[in-house]
């Protein structure tokens, strides 16, 4: 479940970039950094998302990361307007 909404969050990063509203504000550098780290989280996320039955400790670690991925997209959207 936190993989596709990562890849959506991935998807809404790179049209943000290519759109040049972050060019206009300078933020290029910024918004391809952001990118690589979510698909750098995404790829950690395959990987917990199998352990997390396992340790509890996983599955609370998921759930913060899933929120601050959320935070993130609300951010995005708020810059797009």
């Amino acid at each position: 479940m936190a993989e596709a909404f990562l890849q959506v969050l991935l998807g809404n990063i790179t049209s943000f970039i290519q759109g040049g509203l972050v060019l206009l504000f300078g933020f290029k550098n910024d918004f391809k950094k952001l990118s690589s780290t979510f698909s750098t989280i995404q790829l950690v996320l395959e990987d917990a998302s199998e352990k997390q039955l396992k340790d509890k400790a996983i599955e609370n670690w998921l759930q913060k990361l899933n929120f601050a991925a959320y935070e993130v997209d609300d951010i995005l959207d708020e810059c797009k307007k």
